[in-house]
């Protein structure tokens, strides 16, 4: 007879008021939730309470209850968050190739309600209403070297043709002679000559600025008249000094050239190169005014 039978010989039933306690988990087996919430986030099931059942009765000491549910996770919230703003970018840049595609592809649209301003760029010009090559031109500056006037005004007009460019052409002179031959400084004379060309485009005045094939002419570049300029000197003589200035400059289809001659006797007050080239510069720009069509 064993230990677990009554005096009677009889074995007590299951559903007695004595109960068998639980079974205790073993340690990282089935049931075991001493790991913590870890082990039950990344399980793959979430364990319930122990099931009643025969021989089941309420918890044991070593049982412990779960863990609620972990919260949601957060993925979903960045996802969206990163998928609304991709898609503003995306809305920006559509704007932006519109704008650009808009203002014709350079970027120089002006704002709103504003014009862009003009490029100015080379000129127009024209001889049409120009009957006296003269007429542009002023011989005032002239009289400080030599005071009389030395025989009228000379000009040329050619018109402009499918074959030729047009041209035009005025040379003016004075003089210091007096009715008294002996007069000092009677050899001091001042001619000035202007000449304005024509053509359909720049590149056929091409000659303008190149450097005469002379040993003793000084050139160089002028900035601020027109497209392009230059200016061209000479000087000779001795008892009687030669002193020649001329500017040139290029604008658009219209090429002009202003030449200062001057003769001075020995003794004479001195003519700077800076005076002369004031007064060509001066006159080409007179010619361009004169001419400009816009």
């Amino acid at each position: 007879m064993t230990d677990s039978q009554g005096e009677g010989g009889e074995e007590p039933s299951r559903g007695a008021a004595e109960s068998v306690p639980p079974p205790v988990a073993a340690p990282g087996g089935p049931g075991d939730f001493s790991g913590g919430a870890d082990s039950m986030f990344y399980g793959s099931a979430m364990p319930g309470p122990p099931a009643a059942g025969p021989g089941y009765g309420l918890p044991g000491p070593g049982y412990q209850p779960p863990l609620p549910y972990p919260p949601p996770a957060r993925g979903g919230n960045t996802m969206l968050i990163v998928a609304g703003v991709l898609g503003l970018v995306v809305v920006l840049v559509v704007g932006v190739v519109i704008g650009f595609v808009a203002s014709g592809g350079d970027g120089s649209s002006a704002a709103a309600g504003e014009s862009a301003p003009e490029k100015q760029g080379p000129g127009t010009y024209s001889m049409s209403g120009v009957t006296n090559a003269c007429d542009l031109v002023d011989p005032t500056p002239l009289t400080k070297w030599s005071p009389t006037p030395e025989g009228a005004p000379v000009h040329e007009e050619t018109p402009q043709s499918p074959h030729s460019n047009g041209t035009l052409k005025c040379e003016v002179a004075y003089t210091s002679k007096t009715e008294d031959p002996l007069a000092r400084f009677s050899l001091n004379e001042a001619t000035m000559m202007v000449e304005a060309e024509l053509a359909d485009s720049e590149q056929a005045l091409s000659h303008f600025c190149t450097k005469p094939a002379r040993d003793h002419l000084q050139m160089g570049e002028i900035s601020g008249l027109g497209t392009r300029g230059c200016w061209i000197s000479e000087l000779y003589g001795d008892l009687v000094e030669s002193r020649t200035y001329r500017v040139e400059a290029l604008d658009g289809n219209v090429g002009v050239g202003v030449r200062i001659n001057l003769t001075r006797e020995q003794g004479s007050p001195p003519v700077s190169w800076g005076e002369l080239d004031a007064v060509a510069r001066a006159q080409v720009r007179r010619t361009f005014d004169g001419l400009k069509q816009n």
